[in-house]
């Protein structure tokens, strides 16, 4: 009888039956850890939530703001289809399936925020540019680069060709034809480096942003730009010897689609060929007033806008004297 009782106790203990809590066989009921969270991933629609594996666990159940319980199975959750600019709370907890030895760990909990909705912006480029006389249409290649500007005699697209001018491009160096014959060569950024006519030859330089600071005609600096936060503050030209400036004052209101309105005059090229962006970007924001500083009078604006934002017509008032300018777009 006492031989049976000691290899009873020798197989016991072969066997490895011991009281200690992280042992998934001891006896007693041990609580499980609760999980770590790391830094969590976040975007407007979804987030990415993860942890340390927690010992001897082989599921996690979580809820999302006070929902119901979900379970997974990897120290990590994938949550989608969230509202941009939400803050959430979210609980996991760890959790052994059908084990009599290990009880759920208390909740974790994390909380955050969801981004801004992610806008992506249009890229706009004019289709169709007029005065209160005239009209110009726009064509463009695949890769945005503008192909053909042309009038017609009627103001359709469709009407007899009046005017027309075509772009050929070699590398950096781009021809035009037509009613009159430009020579354009393109910095490394895309931009009017250097335009000819007939006439003139004119040399630009930008800041870093893309914006206009200077034009240099036929040797001599013929406008001086200051720009600020992207809108052009003043621009200066020679009268009488001397250097004056347009002031120039701005709305709050983004000039979404770039229009070049307030491009300085005297910079060799037509208002409709600016409207390409080959000479830099048009102000951060609308302009209000353009005024030059010897003068007791100012020009005020107002615009029409569409739905995006996008400026669909320019209301330039000097005195009595009214002009109106037209925009439609073609966007990216």
């Amino acid at each position: 009888m006492k031989k049976s009782i000691i290899l009873l106790a020798l197989g016991v203990a072969a066997l490895g039956f011991t009281s200690c809590s992280d042992d998934p066989d001891a006896p007693e009921t041990n609580a499980l850890a609760a999980p770590v969270f790391d830094t969590p991933v976040v975007a407007d629609v979804n987030a990415t939530i993860t942890w340390a594996d927690v010992d001897n666990a082989n599921r996690y159940i979580y809820t999302l703001n006070g929902g119901p319980e979900q379970t997974v199975t990897e120290a990590k959750i994938e949550l989608t289809d969230l509202t941009p600019s939400t803050d959430y709370t979210l609980r996991v907890k760890a959790s052994r399936a059908e084990s009599v030895l290990f009880t759920d760990s208390e909740w974790a909990e994390i909380k955050f925020k969801t981004t801004a909705p992610i806008v992506v912006a249009k890229v706009y480029h004019v289709d169709t540019f007029a005065d209160d006389w005239d009209k110009w249409f726009y064509e463009y290649n695949d890769d945005w680069t503008v192909k053909r500007i042309f009038r017609t005699a009627d103001g359709t697209r469709e009407g007899d060709l009046d005017r027309e001018w075509v772009f050929a491009y070699d590398g950096n160096k781009i021809e035009v034809t037509g009613k009159n014959n430009y020579h354009i060569t393109l910095n490394d950024k895309g931009l009017v480096e250097k335009f000819a006519d007939e006439w003139d030859t004119c040399e630009y330089t930008y800041d870093e942003d893309g914006y206009m600071i200077q034009c240099v005609k036929n040797g001599k600096v013929a406008v001086n730009i200051d720009v600020q936060d992207g809108n052009i503050m003043r621009w200066s030209k020679l009268k009488d010897g001397n250097t004056v400036w347009k002031l120039h004052t701005y709305t709050s209101t983004p000039n979404v689609s770039g229009m070049h309105a307030t491009t300085a005059e005297g910079i060799g090229a037509s208002r409709w060929l600016v409207e390409t962006g080959l000479f830099g970007k048009g102000s951060a924001n609308l302009h209000a007033t353009i005024q030059w500083d010897y003068s007791e009078t100012a020009s005020t604006y107002t615009f029409d806008l569409d739905a995006d934002g996008a400026v669909t017509a320019e209301h330039k008032k000097y005195g009595e004297d009214v002009e109106n300018f037209f925009y439609t777009y073609v966007t990216e």
